[in-house]
């Protein structure tokens, strides 16, 4: 791709962009035959017609304009790829030029949904090292995929300050060092499922069907069906929400492929949404091995990364490394992707003090004080179901009890020569390494009883989106906030040693 040529984004973008605006008249268009069940009932679809179709010819105007401005944006839109930065350069009504300088990107990688596969295109994702847009991609660009690989090579030899690729950067299935069978998936998957939501959608639909044999013995059960699924579009959807919950990981991570090579990690995968991440290994800031219910129980691990990139779209919360596997399977993977994260796999995480107890029941009193107050307001309020407010109350008193416990038996520390290791969890488990060098901010606190009986607590920030921005630190031993403070301040010496933590 030549430096200095401009070009547009692929016109398919425009048709992603609206197709939303056509989602929305097939909405409104539904809503409306709900409302209108006992006329359809009837047979007399002319009701529904008269009734709807001014809005519905409003809806279509609203998306005629709004698909002018999305052509309009497209046609005065130019993309370049100048010496050191990418320049986008819109120049519709209010001009705009943003210049990214190609020092400043983290990751540069590619998407596929179910309608760029069909349009033979592909989507490429910017990310930039910047916290203010760490929970998005800063920047997408739709092109025909030949064309997208050569912008994604060219840039990527210009961060590494290249004049030619070295090596064979080609992911074909057989360059790559893990290929996960269809096994593997259906193995990640199973391990995947949230017990809670496989909870829900069997007690969904058992309520379901439930309501809907009552609504056909009724006289109009056409009619019926019609206004119960109208009147429960909110249970409808959650019971697709827990389908989706339970079955997406069989469907994410289809083909899973990854390698690495020299300083770069390779991921691909996917189904309907095929996704190539490029990952420079010194842009990772933690690594994450984490457990779900069912796996916790069969001794299986999956890993996950933190960095600018990856998980920083709401529909790709994790940024995924390694599927799901027994612990030597894990630590082979790790070996071959992220061997400078290896050693963390062997360093235990030191269980909280038992003293902690004492500094839970501060916040704990204060709780229960909160909702018993709440119960005897509403008891007063309707006398008649005191019974039920104080079981309801009781209830919610020991369920805080049983998250204690559950905390008390998952969290830990582990302050390490290199890494500091966390460990948190209820039902499910999650151990996070982290690197003192990648530790942007330090914070310890104690209350009342912490102080007396000598321990800590904390919070770690990173350089990452949101939801992986601040790390908790629980309880610990209060001599190992020394060796904690040294090791983020000076990261290159060994303070365990030092300080004899």
């Amino acid at each position: 791709m030549k430096e200095n040529k401009r070009f547009r984004n692929h016109i398919s973008i425009v048709a992603e962009q609206i197709f939303g605006g056509f989602f929305a008249v097939i909405l409104i268009l539904a809503v409306q035959l709900f409302q209108e069940a006992d006329e359809i009932s009837k047979a007399d679809l002319s009701v529904l017609f008269d009734k709807s179709g001014f809005i519905l010819l409003g809806v279509i105007a609203l998306l005629i304009i709004i698909t002018a401005n999305r052509f309009l944006v497209w046609a005065k839109t130019y993309i370049s790829i100048e010496e050191n930065a990418i320049v986008i350069e819109r120049n519709t009504v209010n001009k705009k030029k943003n210049t990214i300088g190609i020092k400043n990107i983290s990751n540069i990688n590619t998407e596929q949904n179910l309608f760029e596969m069909l349009m033979g295109t592909c989507k490429i994702k910017i990310d930039t090292n910047s916290r203010s847009t760490a929970d998005q991609t800063d920047v997408k660009i739709v092109l025909k995929k030949a064309d997208a690989k050569a912008f994604q090579k060219e840039v990527s030899m210009r961060m590494k300050g290249l004049e030619e690729e070295e090596g064979n950067e080609d992911t074909e299935k057989e360059a790559f060092d893990i290929q996960a069978s269809f096994g593997d998936i259906m193995r990640h998957g199973l391990y995947s499922v949230n017990i809670f939501s496989v909870i829900l959608v069997i007690a969904g639909f058992a309520g379901t069907a439930f309501t809907a044999v009552r609504m056909l013995a009724q006289p109009d059960p056409l009619g019926a069906l019609f206004r119960f699924a109208a009147a429960d579009l909110v249970i409808i959807s959650t019971i697709l929400s827990g389908i989706w919950d339970t079955a997406k990981d069989f469907i994410r991570y289809y083909d899973f492929r990854a390698k690495r090579e020299k300083d770069r990690i390779y991921l691909c995968y996917g189904l309907v949404k095929k996704v190539e991440y490029t990952i420079p290994v010194d842009k990772i800031q933690a690594l994450i091995i984490r457990q779900s219910l069912v796996a916790r129980i069969f001794g299986r691990y999956k890993a996950e990364i933190v960095n600018i990139g990856m998980g920083d779209d709401k529909e790709e919360q994790n940024a995924f490394l390694v599927l799901y596997g027994t612990k030597d399977q894990l630590k082979e993977q790790i070996g071959l992707l992220l061997p400078e994260f290896e050693e963390t796999l062997e360093q235990e995480a030191e269980r909280v003090p038992k003293s902690v107890w004492a500094a839970w029941m501060i916040p704990m009193a204060i709780y229960t004080v909160c909702i018993c107050a709440a119960g005897a307001v509403i008891g007063a309020l309707i006398p008649q179901y005191m019974p039920w407010i104080w079981g309801c109350t009781a209830g919610l008193i020991g369920a805080a009890f049983l998250g204690m416990l559950l905390k008390f038996m998952t969290e830990g520390v582990n302050v390490g020569d290199r890494f500091l290791k966390l460990s948190h969890g209820y039902f499910g488990r999650k151990f996070i390494a982290v690197r003192y060098e990648k530790i942007q901010s330090l914070e310890l606190k104690q209350n009342i009883a912490a102080r007396a009986l000598g321990i800590q607590k904390g919070q770690i920030s990173l350089l990452a989106s949101a939801s992986d921005t601040s790390k908790h630190i629980p309880y610990f031993r209060q001599e190992l906030a020394k060796c904690l403070r040294e090791a983020v301040l000076h990261p290159e010496t060994d303070q365990k040693k030092s300080f004899s933590c």
